[in-house]
């Protein structure tokens, strides 16, 4: 009887690790397009103290392959819910994958994208 809950108890833990291991994969993966990174890099964390509840515009200010500045406008996560920009600093690693090295809080701009 104890031989079986053993086996459970393993085999339950071996199957957890192996959809974390999955689950990681996949989000690596997902972060070498520098959209999703910027996305995941601003709306995801529990100790992110600059977390979105969305991203409502963004551009990128400066890029040269290697490294790429951003600027985001999004509605902050935490009350009050006010809008604010971004200016997030993406590096690629060797293997293609956006990690962020800087963000900060830079002074919203009410972008207009018409052309009139």
């Amino acid at each position: 009887m104890r031989k079986i809950k053993f086996r459970y108890i393993i085999a339950a833990i071996v199957l957890f690790l192996a959809i974390v291991c999955i689950h990681h994969t996949i989000l690596i993966q997902k972060c070498s397009d520098i959209t999703y990174a910027a996305d995941y890099y601003t709306t995801t964390g529990i100790f992110n103290k600059y977390k979105l509840y969305k991203i409502d515009s963004y551009y990128i200010k400066f890029s040269d392959g290697h490294e790429s500045t951003l600027v985001i406008t999004g509605i902050k996560k935490t009350p009050p819910h006010s809008v604010v920009s971004y200016e997030l600093t993406l590096i690629k690693s060797k293997s293609g994958i956006w990690k962020m090295k800087n963000i900060k809080e830079v002074p919203y701009k009410d972008t207009n994208f018409s052309t009139e």
